[in-house]
């Protein structure tokens, strides 16, 4: 009965801002008839008379005016509110919060996230970097990226791509070692090896059902980060498994060369994820779909 009130009062306000009843009538896209009726329910709620009309006019009564004068700004201004969340929550405009890992966009998705960001003026990205996988129930954010498909049973999990894994080293350390002709001759190799790829699971590009696991008993230098471990690598102190992604640029100028060209690492699927039981908003939707369709890697 309240909300049936407060709706009755809210085109009460509109009536009188109209003018008139046919006017009403063409800007809420309402019968006349239709808002006849409210009025008068209006008034019966109110045991008084709030309109006197005829044909094709009206005049507010007192206990009308008073009405009016009391409720126009607060209904207006839920109007506002109103207008702004549907705006918001729209697409074009409001708050999104990503976690995702460092390495990975500095690598290939501050592209498509500047790209997004430029034809959304008044989106607003909180963006969390960190190669840890923070919790996300515990962070509050809209979704987060991450590499592997997670346990959780609880997340949706749609997968945006695919990232190859290659061994590199600089030109500068192969020249000190025996050339490499087949895996097991990086037994004898200096290696440096990255947490997330600690374990090298090889397979021959031309045969992918021929495949080698090194479980790298030997390591002269072990690390937790990505970019640090191609750092060392340009610095000639060993051979390391690298995604595609992370020594492109490198692989390209020459500052990198790929070692056992003929074979690769185990491929690293990219997701963007959130939690089932979280409404996806739609401007986090658009999001989605817009980095679904851009990222390249």
């Amino acid at each position: 009965m309240v909300s049936k009130v407060h709706d009755n009062i809210s085109l009460f306000v509109a009536v009188v801002e109209a003018g008139s009843f046919k006017s009403a009538s063409h800007h809420l896209n309402i019968p006349s008839s239709t808002i006849g009726r409210r009025v008068k329910a209006l008034e019966e709620e109110f045991a008084c008379k709030l309109l006197n009309r005829n044909s094709h006019t009206f005049e507010m009564t007192r206990e009308g005016r008073k009405l009016y004068e009391n409720a126009r700004f607060h209904v207006n201004s839920i109007d506002s509110i109103v207008s702004e969340l549907l705006d918001e929550v729209s697409g074009n405009k409001g708050h999104i919060k990503l976690l995702a890992p460092t390495n990975l966009v500095a690598s290939c998705l501050h592209q498509p996230i500047s790209g997004y960001l430029k034809e959304n003026p008044e989106i607003e990205l909180e963006l969390v970097l960190n190669n840890a996988l923070t919790n996300f129930y515990s962070s509050n954010a809209d979704l987060a990226i991450r590499v592997g498909k997670q346990e959780d049973s609880d997340l949706t999990q749609l997968k945006i791509g695919t990232i190859k894994t290659v061994l590199v080293a600089s030109p500068k350390y192969l020249e000190s070692v025996d050339a490499l002709q087949a895996p097991q001759h990086l037994e004898k190799c200096s290696v440096v090896v990255s947490e997330s790829l600690r374990i090298w699971e090889l397979s021959q590009s031309s045969n992918l059902s021929n495949k080698v696991t090194y479980h790298l008993a030997k390591q002269r230098i072990k690390l937790n980060d990505l970019h640090v471990a191609k750092q060392l690598a340009l610095n000639g102190l060993g051979i390391t498994l690298l995604p595609l992604t992370e020594v492109r640029a490198e692989l390209e100028q020459g500052q990198l060369v790929r070692v056992l060209p003929e074979w690769q690492g185990k491929d690293r699927d990219v997701y963007i994820i959130w939690y089932r039981r979280q409404l996806l908003s739609t401007r986090a939707s658009k999001f989605v779909d817009y980095l679904k369709d851009n990222i390249i890697f």
